[in-house]
């Protein structure tokens, strides 16, 4: 990120110093401080006074801060929203899974519209997830895990390759499927046992 070096840039090149500037500014000489090794950022009222000292554009001053600062701040919030839905997304496959063996071996037929039910939320989770996933452009596996821990998606995403791109995304949904039925055969075999 480049807003503390591009306040420490025209702080210095005003010949101010941090105390100097932080009087200004009506802050401590800790925050200027803290603003130029990035471990903290002005809040707007700061950014357009700092703009005015230094008699420059806001666009100048934040120049190239703008993009990181709102992926940071949307990344943090999307990031934790993604990590709901998925968890929302799998209780809700787990839990229609689990059902199905004891409602096919129920005699009530009007029970059976209960695992429609519950994967519900599993759809529409994942339809949200897969949203937000081409929003961000992630489309493999190795982008969505860099995604969630934080890295940077764009070399994975240069060496993207449409054929392996398809087989992932096959491998993922065969896994998946081999899971749901397995945890389907389990139910069914639990109920039998227990009835």
């Amino acid at each position: 990120m480049k807003l503390g070096e591009q306040i420490k840039k025209y702080r210095s090149g005003c010949n101010y110093s941090q105390e100097e500037l932080s009087e200004k500014l009506f802050v401590s000489r800790q925050t200027i401080s803290n603003w130029e090794n990035n471990k903290s950022y002005p809040d707007i009222q700061s950014l357009l006074l700092i703009s005015s000292i230094f008699n420059i554009s806001l666009d100048e001053l934040v120049k190239g801060d703008l993009p990181a600062m709102k992926n940071q701040v949307l990344n943090n919030k999307d990031r934790k929203k993604e990590n709901i839905y998925s968890w929302i997304m799998l209780l809700s496959f787990l839990l229609t899974a689990l059902s199905i063996g004891p409602i096919l071996l129920s005699d009530n037929l009007i029970i059976l519209c209960i695992p429609f039910l519950l994967l519900i939320p599993a759809l529409y989770c994942g339809y949200s997830i897969e949203l937000f996933n081409k929003s961000v452009d992630i489309k493999t596996y190795s982008e969505i895990l860099a995604y969630t821990q934080g890295k940077n998606v764009d070399e994975l995403r240069k060496q993207r390759n449409k054929i392996s791109y398809f087989f992932e995304q096959f491998a993922i949904l065969t896994i998946f499927i081999i899971i749901f039925v397995g945890i389907c055969v389990l139910s069914i075999t639990m109920a039998r046992f227990f009835m």
